[in-house]
């Protein structure tokens, strides 16, 4: 149980650094992606103290954290296609990730 919170907290820790090192997006969207990255950010002292806490973490957080590092890796891919991808094709992924929902 301790490692999958060492390795949880890591890898949230992770995910948000690389969130961190995405920093040019399109002009249509800099603003709320240049937003959600610094919102992101934030989180990254909690993850902090969770790896260094000494307490054991029930295992519905650690299934909390785990879903949280799944929408940390979608909203990562979000802001690679904002800042690398072309305007046609960022128009066709949002056409078709959104049909999804």
């Amino acid at each position: 149980m301790e490692d999958d919170k060492a390795a949880l907290s890591r890898k949230l820790i992770d995910i948000v650094s690389e969130i961190s090192a995405i920093s040019e997006y399109r002009s249509t969207v800099k603003k709320q992606y240049t937003n959600l990255a610094r919102r992101l950010k934030l989180l990254t002292p909690m993850f902090e103290e969770i790896r260094d806490s000494k307490d054991p973490l029930p295992e519905d957080s650690i299934r909390a954290l785990a879903s949280l590092a799944s929408a940390l890796e979608s909203a990562k891919e979000l802001l690679r296609f904002g800042s690398e991808g072309s305007k046609i094709f960022w128009s066709v992924w949002a056409w078709l990730h959104f049909q999804l929902f």
